[in-house]
This record gives structure tokens, C-alpha cells and sequence, in this order.
């Protein structure tokens, strides 16, 4: 693994050995696992490859094969440590995320919601249940068959140049100044298939995103799908098809921010292509000439300015086809074949283009299913994966898959206190929640929060913890390295 050390630094962050204060004693040694960085909060931000040994209230026992034997460090020194994070085999039929009032995001498949608490099943963490004061909201994705999860590394990846300008790190690809040169993958994506993905920029947003296409290598593709994300717009066109764009899309978030998730559902058996950002319905085009296309399995990634371009938490999954959230009246018009927005054809002429499509908007109070339908009532059990939601008129239970978010009983929302020790730790997917730290053993973490107790948490679903996330000098040292 690619690391950076600075004498200097990692003298001026070791703990030392004091008769009054004898260093940390590493905890049960783990097992044989890929290499882990540490990185120091100097401002070179020197790190060093190895293995975590432990780790206490005030120091961090670190194992590398420059130092003689495994050595503390002062945590006050340190900005955080990349772990080999595994992700789990997935066969839940939904996930849930919620959305903490420190801007958390913890996923998990929910297990029972009440007044004061909603609870999630985790993988990593077993049980957890969440102060309902201390919840913005939840969001519930259903889960279909899972292609892909990544990046894990830069395996299976093919880049466009020789000279590999992309590079894999803290479960990011990341490049800069290389515009055009793309990075991408033989994913096996479905014939119907949702990919997801996060995507953080610098100035102004400029890449492309190529998809169904045969070659991941190849610098200009000749088979596929490509949507251009330009400034605040974003377009599609067919690869090699003498086709000259679409309409464009207005999408105000890329003008907002500079790190928004995309989702893109398509289907290459009706020629139906949506944009999501930011969880959001942005944009829906549709091929008239799907048939004709010639498509393949892979995923690619194109930056088109200078700027550095970072894509994390991929995923990609099977997709049913359905167009969620729409009338009956769009969904009617879609299926007689008019389309919303169709591909505009290289002889010029526009083809036939029909008011956007107005989401349904659902009440106030109100549940959002995933057919564009809403209901209203009130959530009494949720028992293996099933939602019962008693409204004016009957009980009804529905599958939790089916259900796009769970409708909270108000409350006066509170932020947890910041307390001394608090880390935050980074799943592999992208998620992270912050917690004060109390233990550590061979494989597990323990933890307290306000947010929802003490918890014990695998080490293995963390590729990240980062620690002094509340010094403001250590804000800045991540944040000039866009982490």
C-alpha cells in the first residue's frame, strides 16, 4: 500500500514510554488482515501503513513493518486510520436510512418504531435503537438482487491512459487534472438495473457518466448510454448513434453542492432512463430506439474538467422496471410509448416532448408507498419485515419494502452534546455516526452516544474512524484534502 512518512511527524505524535505513564497495552492481537493507514494531523499529513493494535482514551497502538515493534501514539496527534472494512453478504429485502439531527446517516432494516424510539436490525452492530428526538427522518429503499458494491480497490478496474491517473483510497476513486480519461468496470449490469453512487467535486461540476456500454477501457465508447452532468444540467445521449443530445435538465444540486448521490434506473428493455439526486426525481428520459442499441454490462466514469473528481459507495442492483411516483395519467401516456423526454436524433429534428412529469404529491402525515400511492395512519408493529399502519377505515399491513418512509410523530427535535472522545467512524458504504469512544478488542468497538447508547460495533464495517472531529485547526486539514 502507497503511504508517506515524515520523521518529524511521527516523533512529535508518538506517545513515548514514561516510568509515570506506561504506554497503552495493545489489545488482543487481530487476526492476519490487509494492511491499515494511519495518518498524522500534520500539515504534510504524513501517514504510515500497518495494522491497528489498540486503542484507548488517549492513545492509538500502531503496528508497521518500519517500526521495530508495535508503538502508541498520542491521538490529540492523529486525524484518523483507514481500516479494511468487509461488507456483509445482503439478502434483507429493504434498507432503511436514517437521518440523525448531527447529520448522521445510519442504514439498517427496521425492527420496530414508537413514539420515543425507532429501532434497526444492523449487521455490524446487532440491535440499536435510535432517540426518536434525535431522528430527522426515515427513508426505506427496497433492496432487489445486489450486482455490485464498491470500490473495494482498484481490481477489476480499467482506466483509459496508460499513465493510470486514477487512484483508490478510504473507499474512493479519485482523480484530478486528467480530463477524459475515464475509469470503469465490468459490473454484469441486468437488463433492468438501478445504479447508485456518490459523487464529490471541486469548482464547477463537468463529467460524464457512461453505462450499458461494452468497453470500460475505451476513451470515446462506442456502445451505451451516456448522461453529461455539465455545470447545473444534465443531458443523455446514445453512444454512436448519430445522436446529438436531449433535453437538457435543470438540476439545481449541482450548483448547491459539491458532492451529491445519483441513482440512474434504466432499462434497455423499454428504453426508460430516470434520474435521482440526491434521493430526488430530477429527470426522465426515454429511447425510442432501444431496440436498435447495441448495449453491453459495464459502468464508466468520465471527468471532463481539471478539477478533482472523487466516486464512492457504488452500487448496482436489479430494478423492476416500474416508474415510481407518477400519475396514472403520466404512467398511461408513458406506456402508449410518448415518453416524457425522448432522444433527440442527429437529422435536427426535435422529437414530440411532453410536460415534464409532476411527482404525486403525498399529504401531509401521510406515507409515501413505492407506487406513487400514500396512506395515511399510524404505525402500530413492524414484525418480520411486515408494517402495520392502522388507519380511520381498517388495519393494513404491507410489506416494509413496499413503504418509501416511515411518518414520524412531531417532536422537538435536539442535537446530541459533543463530548471529549467522540470519534466518527465511516461504514464502507458511505454512511458514518458519531459516538464516544469507550473500548476496543480483537474485532469489536464499543461505544456511547445520546443518540442511541452504548453499542458494541464490528471493526470490520468501518473503513474509516476519524478522530479530534470537533478541533477546528484538524477541520481545516480535512477539508484542503477533501476528506
Amino acid at each position: 500500500m502507497n503511504f508517506r512518512v515524515s520523521l518529524i511527524g511521527i516523533a512529535a505524535a508518538l506517545a513515548g514510554v514514561a516510568a509515570a505513564q506506561p504506554a497503552a497495552q495493545p489489545a488482543a492481537q487481530p487476526a492476519a488482515q490487509p494492511a491499515a493507514v494511519i495518518r498524522f494531523a500534520n500539515k504534510s499529513l504524513d501517514q504510515l501503513s500497518g495494522t491497528l493494535e489498540g486503542l484507548s482514551a488517549d492513545r492509538i497502538v500502531w503496528n508497521s513493518p518500519i517500526l521495530e515493534k508495535p508503538a502508541p501514539f498520542w491521538l490529540k496527534n492523529i486525524l484518523e486510520v483507514s481500516l479494511p472494512a468487509t461488507p456483509p453478504e445482503f439478502n434483507a429485502t429493504h434498507e432503511a436510512t436514517l437521518t440523525l439531527m448531527n447529520g448522521d446517516c445510519v442504514r439498517g432494516q427496521v425492527a420496530a418504531v414508537t413514539d420515543d424510539t425507532i429501532t434497526l436490525d444492523t449487521w455490524y452492530a446487532g440491535r440499536l435503537g435510535f432517540r426518536r428526538v434525535m431522528v430527522k427522518e426515515v427513508a426505506i429503499d427496497a433492496r432487489p438482487s445486489l450486482v455490485f458494491s464498491g470500490p473495494t480497490g482498484l481490481d477489476g478496474w480499467s482506466q483509459s491512459a496508460k499513465t493510470a491517473p486514477w487512484t483508490y483510497e478510504y473507499g474512493v476513486l479519485r482523480t484530478s487534472a486528467n480530463q477524459g480519461v475515464g475509469i470503469g468496470r465490468e459490473v454484469g449490469l441486468p437488463d433492468e438495473c438501478s445504479i447508485g453512487f456518490d459523487v464529490a467535486w471541486r469548482g464547477p461540476l463537468m463529467f460524464n457518466f457512461n453505462f450499458f456500454t461494452d468497453d470500460p477501457a475505451a476513451e470515446s465508447p462506442t456502445s451505451g448510454y451516456q448522461i453529461s452532468c455539465q455545470g447545473s444540467y444534465a443531458s443523455i445521449r446514445r453512444q454512436n448513434a448519430g445522436m446529438q443530445g436531449s433535453d437538457v435538465s435543470n438540476i439545481p444540486e449541482f450548483k448547491e453542492n459539491e458532492k451529491v448521490r445519483l441513482e440512474v434506473r434504466a432499462s434497455r428493455l423499454t428504453g426508460n432512463v430516470c434520474l435521482y439526486v440526491n434521493g430526488r426525481f430530477a429527470a426522465l428520459w426515454k429511447d425510442p430506439g432501444v431496440a436498435k442499441a447495441k448495449l453491453g454490462k459495464c459502468i464508466q466514469f468520465v471527468p471532463q474538467g481539471n478539477e478533482t473528481l472523487r466516486v464512492s459507495a457504488i452500487k448496482v442492483a436489479s430494478w423492476d422496471g416500474i416508474l415510481e411516483e407518477f400519475s396514472d395519467e403520466n404512467a398511461a401516456m408513458l406506456g402508449m410509448g410518448m415518453g416524457f423526454r425522448r432522444f433527440q436524433m442527429g437529422n435536427g429534428k426535435q422529437q414530440p416532448t411532453l410536460p415534464e412529469p409532476k411527482p404525486k404529491p403525498a399529504a401531509d402525515g401521510r406515507m409515501k408507498l413505492r407506487n406513487g400511492d400514500s396512506i395515511g395512519g399510524e404505525v402500530t408493529s413492524i414484525v418480520d419485515g411486515v408494517i402495520s399502519i392502522k388507519t380511520p377505515f381498517a388495519e393494513v399491513k404491507l410489506p416494509v419494502a413496499r413503504v418509501r418512509n416511515i411518518i414520524l410523530k412531531p417532536a422537538p427535535l435536539e442535537e446530541p452534546i459533543r463530548r471529549n472522545g467522540d470519534v466518527r467512524a465511516w461504514f464502507g458504504d458511505g454512511s458514518s455516526i458519531v459516538f464516544c469512544f469507550d473500548a476496543m478488542s480483537r474485532d469489536v468497538i464499543t461505544g456511547h452516544s445520546q443518540t442511541f447508547g452504548s453499542a458494541s460495533f464490528k471493526l470490520a464495517a468501518f473503513n474509516r474512524i476519524e478522530f479530534n472531529i470537533y478541533d477546528p485547526q484538524i477541520a481545516d486539514l480535512r477539508a484542503k484534502q477533501g476528506l
